[in-house]
């Protein structure tokens, strides 16, 4: 088994490799004077079976954005499968341009589809991502190239159950899970129904991109502890209205979970000016140290052994089944904090 990395978010993969017990391919990953990506794999990956690792989201440090890191995974994916390699699995904890999932205005492109048809015109095997903004995105990939979709929600589960419950002035009476929009209401259904406690939903709409016509809140959510489950967390005006929002109705507290953490534009701002207590998010994206710096109300989590397990289950041909399914109703992912 081989794994390589692109430069959006190396340190995930070095703990995707910690957990696994590996290290990564003794790769260059760069960029020439003009911006053109230069890859030079140094190791012989003939016959042997590929993970590629990287999210296709910004890395502010190295300067790189969205669209580097999506050319980048491209290139590396061509130098292996001009390597003879025998399997190429690409693993992208968040896949970029998954909100233009649709079609919703008149001559509208469907950019998760375009994505979708790049990385499989590269006969790639299989794809492995975390919380896709939305469960179509899968239909958008063909049975030659299978895609699994892994789930921060059981860390979450176990965040609320293990650590914020173990808080005396937090019981799972005063709890109430709140979903952003009616597109997460599901979500929130199902988790509040695992950890027996009460949901509550906005209805938005926006007039354009990033900006919010209206918010109103459906659910009783006074005196109670909210926390706002979302996949994604780009300019935060969402979470921030919403807390806002929350806290004018009668929360006690807003925490906010998130699977995505991008923090674009005036993100940071808008967090520290808000009612919210605390901000996690995962580490499927790249989160500068700067970024923890300029917010403390942010903490991130590590969910990089859930990958790590998809991964050596897919090399060795095990089910993943286990990652998936809520048999055992007692939630405990490691809690690790970056």
């Amino acid at each position: 088994m081989i794994l390589i990395s692109g430069n959006s978010n190396r340190d995930f993969a070095e703990k995707i490799c910690a957990h696994l017990g590996v290290g990564l391919c003794d790769a260059t990953v760069s960029r020439f004077k003009d911006g053109e990506s230069y890859i030079n794999i140094k190791e012989n990956v003939r016959h042997k079976n590929c993970f590629v690792i990287q999210s296709t989201c910004p890395n502010r440090d190295m300067d790189m954005s969205i669209n580097d890191s999506i050319i980048e995974l491209l290139i590396i994916i061509d130098a292996l499968k001009r390597g003879s390699a025998s399997q190429v699995n690409v693993v992208i904890p968040y896949y970029g341009y998954s909100r233009q999932d649709r079609k919703d205005y008149s001559r509208a492109p469907i950019s998760a589809a375009v994505i979708a048809k790049c990385l499989e015109s590269q006969n790639i095997n299989r794809i492995i991502v975390f919380d896709l903004h939305a469960g179509q995105i899968a239909g958008f990939f063909s049975n030659n190239c299978p895609l699994d979709n892994l789930y921060v929600e059981k860390y979450f589960l176990t965040y609320i159950t293990k650590t914020l419950l173990n808080n005396n002035d937090i019981t799972i009476d005063n709890i109430v899970v709140v979903a952003p929009d009616e597109g997460s209401m599901k979500n929130i259904i199902r988790i509040s129904e695992r950890i027996k406690c009460s949901a509550a939903t906005f209805y938005k709409s926006r007039n354009n991109p990033n900006e919010i016509d209206k918010m109103i809140l459906m659910g009783n959510i006074s005196n109670k502890v909210a926390i706002l489950i979302d996949d994604i967390i780009d300019t935060a005006g969402t979470v921030c209205r919403a807390a806002d929002e929350l806290c004018n109705n009668g929360a006690s507290s807003v925490y906010v979970l998130a699977s995505h953490g991008l923090f674009s534009g005036d993100a940071l701002d808008r967090i520290n000016k808000s009612c919210i207590k605390k901000v996690v998010v995962s580490n499927t994206c790249h989160i500068s140290k700067d970024i923890i710096n300029k917010c403390n109300k942010i903490q991130v989590l590590d969910v990089s052994w859930i990958c790590a397990e998809a991964i050596r289950r897919q090399n060795f041909g095990e089910s993943l089944r286990e990652l998936y399914n809520y048999d055992n109703q007692t939630y405990n992912y490691p809690i690790n904090f970056v």
